[in-house]
């Protein structure tokens, strides 16, 4: 009896996951059609349809479709995914659930580079906008590992401490070479995060950071492990300082990527695991992957949303997800002082 009640239990989990997967997955081809539709100029049906599969892209419609909206559309699904896993990623890690890149400096030492970079070109290209946002962030995550490094192993509390002093720091220089260097304007509309001038080109180069998913998910189970703690870890045979690199070298390349595309954007990699758990538990098989896939959703609509709230000018969608995001977090807040 016990055996058929635990199956029937699976089973209906099972069911859940996949009416969520495909509530999901239809709310990414609807929000699809939406962001290519939706914009200064509306876009028909028929027009879309030419734009994606039509062979010749010659008309004004097809033009802005094809070099416009399809990959800004491609752009935020990815973005949205990377910031999403890479926050499941560090709360695993850590065992801390308001771990995020932000949290742990990665974000801002992206920032500073970028501060850096724009002092050399006012204007950045996609090029070094990538080297330099991968560069900041890899020097951040590398310093807040070694300062939070003792005999024992990785402490976390450390961790936590030395991102947040670190993050404080970077964003602190970022600000002051802003300043001295007069490009406080442009550095300030790249930390506010968006996703305007999207382009194949930036598709191209987060689908060859997206080999961090795989890796990511290679990991799951392992995180799962460490997530209950390095002595049941070690009792297990992990070893958790290995999986920490391994899930911080897939924080560096996904948060790493979100930058250089989209700039400083908050809060999707700290509020979307934590949706995600109350649906789907505590195992990081299940948690990365839901991750990706609802973080593509949010951020697939909020830019949308940034796009259209106040037409023809754009919100910055990384101030949209924070204003959709802190009351979550309250409500999240609120619900375990009761707990």
């Amino acid at each position: 009896m016990n055996r058929l009640n635990g199956a029937l239990i699976r089973q209906g989990g099972r069911q859940r996951m996949a009416l969520i997967l495909a509530a999901e997955f239809g709310m990414i081809l609807a929000g699809m059609v939406l962001s290519v539709s939706l914009g200064a100029a509306s876009i028909g049906p028929a027009d879309i349809a030419g734009g994606v599969f039509g062979r010749v892209k010659t008309g004004t419609s097809q033009l802005i479709i094809w070099d416009s909206r399809l990959p800004r559309a491609v752009c935020a699904l990815l973005v949205g995914g990377f910031l999403a896993a890479s926050g499941a990623i560090l709360q695993g890690l850590t065992r801390n659930p308001i771990a995020s890149p932000s949290i742990m400096g990665v974000n801002q030492g992206a920032v500073l580079a970028m501060a850096i970079y724009m002092t050399i070109r006012e204007v950045p290209a996609l090029p070094g906008r990538v080297f330099f946002a991968f560069a900041g962030a890899s020097v951040s995550a590398v310093l807040v590992f070694l300062l939070s490094t003792k005999r024992a192993g990785l402490d976390i509390t450390r961790l936590l401490l030395a991102g947040t002093a670190l993050g404080m720091l970077f964003s602190s220089l970022a600000a002051m070479i802003a300043i001295l260097t007069n490009n406080s304007k442009n550095l300030a509309f790249w930390m506010a995060g968006g996703l305007g001038g999207s382009t194949w080109g930036m598709v191209r180069v987060l689908l060859i950071a997206a080999a961090a998913l795989v890796f990511a998910l290679i990991l799951s189970p392992r995180i799962t492990i460490l997530s209950l703690g390095d002595d049941v870890a070690v009792g297990l045979g992990e070893q958790p300082n290995r999986v920490r690199f391994g899930g911080l070298l897939c924080v560096v390349l996904l948060s790493g990527a979100a930058a250089a595309v989209g700039g400083n954007i908050g809060f999707v990699c700290l509020i979307v695991p934590q949706i995600v758990r109350l649906g789907v538990g505590s195992d990081y098989r299940r948690v990365i992957p839901f991750s990706i896939v609802t973080g593509a959703v949010l951020m697939l609509y909020s830019d949308i949303l940034a796009r259209t709230l106040n037409s023809p000018f754009e919100i910055p969608v990384g101030s949209l997800t924070s204003l959709l995001g802190v009351p979550v977090l309250i409500g999240m807040i609120k619900k375990e002082r009761r707990i």
